[in-house]
Order: C-alpha cells, then structure tokens, then sequence
C-alpha cells in the first residue's frame, strides 16, 4: 500500500508535534509542513511588529514583550518531552519557543518544513469521505504558486490572530485611544493614563498587572465575578462596559470612569482563510468550528484534520494525544463512527456545555472535567498511555491559586515527585 501524503498547515507547536507523529511512520505517511514565516514556533516567535509581516500579510502573533505562562511548565510540555528542569516554573514566551525549536531539533522536523510558503487554498477533489486535497501553496519569496495533492491535512494555523472587536455603544465618540490585545507589546505608550482593559481572561489580567506600575490607573473590566484577591492600589475591578460617551466609560454595574485607552482583551475568532467552501467547514459565533468530531475530525470528511481547538487546556497536552488519535484513525487502526453517529456526538457535547450555561461560542472550551473525559477518551480509542494523573490535579492547583492570588501566582513553584503526586514551592515572600 502506498504512503499516504500528509499536508500540515503551519509549523507551530500543533504543526511540530503533527510532523514528529507522521515522521515516525515514514512506510505509513509522507508529509510536508507548510509555514508562512522564517522559523518554526507559530504564535511564540516575538515580534515587535503588530500589522504586517515584511511579505503585507497580517501579523500572526500575539506575544507580547514581557508575557510569561499562565500554565507551570510541568503542565505545559508535550507528555514525553518535558522543559528544562533548571528552569522556574512559569516561563517567558522566549523559553517556550526555546523549547519548540529544541523539539523540532531532537526529532529532525525542520527538513519537513517548506518555510516562508503560505497555503492559499485547500479543496477536495471529490464530493466523498476519502477525497484527495488539492493544496494551493504559493512561496512568498518569489510568488511562485503551485497545486500539490494529499490524501489528507492537518490544519495548524492557531486561533490567536484574528482580534474579536466587540460593538460598544458610542465607541466612535471616544476622545481616546481604543485598541485590541492583539497588538499590545508593552508598557510603554500608556505611562500616566487611566487604561481600561475589558475582559478577565489571560491576556486581560496579565496585561493589566503588567501596565499597573506605570499608568495613572488601570480598570479591568469584566462581566465575571471579580477576583477575590489583594491587587495593585492603581487597580480597580469593575463590571463590563455598557457604553462609552466621549471620554466617559459607563459600566454595566452603574459605575462611571473617564479614561485614555480601551484596550479590548476579548479574545480571537477561529478563521481558515484558506479553506475553500467546497471543504464544508463553518465557523459559528466566531468560535465553533463545525461539523467536528471531537474537536478533531471533519465529520463529513475525516482526512480534514483540526489540531487544537479546543479552550481553556494545557494545549501541548491535548495536541500531543489529537494527533495520534488522528493518525490512528488515517491509517485504519482506528474505525470511526458512522456519519451519523458522530453528528449526534457533536450536538450532544454542544448542548452539553450550554446546560453548564456556556455561550454558543465556547463549544470548544472545556476546562478540567471535560478535559479530563476529552485526554481518556482519545487515549483509549487509540490505545495510548494516559496521562498521568498528576497534570490533571497539578492544573485544578494552579487554577485555584490564581484564582486566589492573581496577582503572585506566578511566583509560585513546582515540582512532580510521581505520576499522582506533585510539592508546592510557595514564594519565599
């Protein structure tokens, strides 16, 4: 039997990971990884542009000069391949593409990588489950564009690019500065304004600890429960923005603020610019991809693969068990459902999150019971070795503490002694 010929779109942490899987299985898979920039590492190569690239296309990344990891290291990591140990347990963005680059060395990966090549199209040649792909590449360097065909791809280009812009009433009228996220970098263009950072999640609370010491005031805004914790005497935790007047903010608890800056943490869109609608894929709310089977397979067309999608997990993890999973149901060692079957899949984990009153958009967050369920689910299916038990309750710990102690949880240590037991290094001060 022939190989099957793989195409990965993108040569970040999902792409690499992908490519150690297929290179491991050279009478089984051919493949190339396809990556529009230089280097490999996708969203954790630093940059201080935030428009466009040298090439005008839009800059992927979203890393900002001084982000560390909200997850510990020893969660963090692919399961068989861990970060240094010399290393303290939150880390900068320059430590984990360190390590990416690190991975892709020790399982030779960079000769797979056509670099500074983007994927312009992708479409099915046929109307049926196990079509071939047409795959459009064009390299970016001389604009030479070519057709190439797979039995199958796997899609890797991250959901951290296109900024979420919500619709605030009066935004236009705003005497400020209003910007996403997305093109944060550092502290230094807002020193003695009052900012406004609307959304609690990682990139709101990270960024609005960051520009504490150096603005007049920082807001973070949220319509979550506030953080019960000691924070910055500069901070103040107020509810989400109902509506902006000139230079006036209205929060949707009554409050009232001027302020210089809007900065809107409110996350990023699912897009593949790349996918023709022949692919069948559709984005909902901005966020659920679909039809999916385990936020992984086409449903439809399962040689169209996904990697990474799913929210609020240690992504590394969850990418490493995907991609074998994957592979294992490309080659045939693992059947699938019936077409049927796995829609109903699909609608029932989606009506499941709303029961646990989620949002249509967070169809694919799951956070650590339904991560749990998601890892041993795909390990057993695939018959590979589970995670070990520790990560799961050394990622329920670390969730509790930032809860707890948003502001110093990063200072906290960690170390794995066994499969089901970790210590706590606590902060010396």
């Amino acid at each position: 039997m022939a190989a099957l010929r793989v195409a990965v779109v993108g040569a970040g942490a999902a792409g690499l990971c992908a490519s150690r899987f297929l290179a491991a299985q050279p009478d089984v898979f051919h493949h190339d990884v396809f990556e529009m920039a230089s280097n490999v590492g996708g969203l954790w190569v630093y940059t201080d542009q935030t428009t466009k690239d040298s090439y005008g296309h839009d800059v992927h990344t979203s890393m900002y000069e001084h982000l560390c990891t909200n997850f510990p290291k020893e969660v963090m990591g692919f399961p068989d391949f861990p970060f240094s140990d010399k290393l303290p347990s939150f880390i900068s963005h320059r430590d984990v593409r360190a390590y990416l680059e690190d991975y892709a060395k020790a399982f030779d990966l960079v000769k797979y990588v056509k670099f500074n090549t983007i994927v312009q199209s992708v479409m099915p040649s046929k109307d049926n489950a196990k079509t071939p792909w047409r795959v459009c590449v064009k390299q970016l360097a001389t604009n030479k564009e070519e057709v190439l065909t797979y039995d199958a791809v796997v899609v890797c280009n991250g959901h951290y690019s296109k900024p979420i812009i919500p619709s605030i009433p009066g935004a236009n009228t705003f005497h400020g500065k209003i910007l996403h996220s997305h093109y944060y970098r550092t502290p230094d263009g807002f020193r003695d304004q009052t900012v406004v950072c609307l959304g609690a999640g990682p990139s709101g609370t990270d960024i609005a600890l960051e520009l504490a010491p150096y603005v007049k005031r920082v807001i973070l805004s949220s319509n979550d429960e506030p953080f019960p914790c000691a924070m910055p005497s500069n901070l103040e935790q107020l509810a989400g923005i109902e509506s902006i007047e000139n230079g006036t903010i209205a929060f949707k608890d009554g409050e009232k603020r001027m302020a210089d800056v809007v900065m809107l943490c409110t996350g990023y869109e699912y897009v593949y610019p790349f996918l023709a609608p022949e692919c069948g894929i559709e984005v909902k709310h901005r966020m659920r991809v679909t039809p999916i089977y385990k936020h992984l397979l086409h449903i439809k067309h399962p040689s169209l693969v996904f990697l990474g999608l799913p929210q609020q997990v240690p992504p590394l993890v969850v990418v490493h068990y995907q991609v074998q999973y994957a592979l294992s149901v490309l080659q045939g060692s693992v059947t699938l459902p019936s077409e049927i079957e796995m829609l109903a899949d699909e609608e029932s984990n989606f009506r499941r999150q709303l029961v646990l009153g989620r949002k249509p958009h967070n169809a694919h967050k799951l956070g650590l019971k339904l991560m749990q369920e998601y890892v041993q689910s795909l390990t057993s299916l695939a018959d590979l070795k589970p995670l070990p038990e520790v990560i799961f309750s050394l990622y329920e710990t670390n969730g509790r503490i930032r809860r707890q102690k948003l502001a110093t949880f990063k200072n906290y240590n960690y170390k794995i002694v066994s499969d089901k037991q970790f210590e706590v290094i606590e902060p010396s001060c």
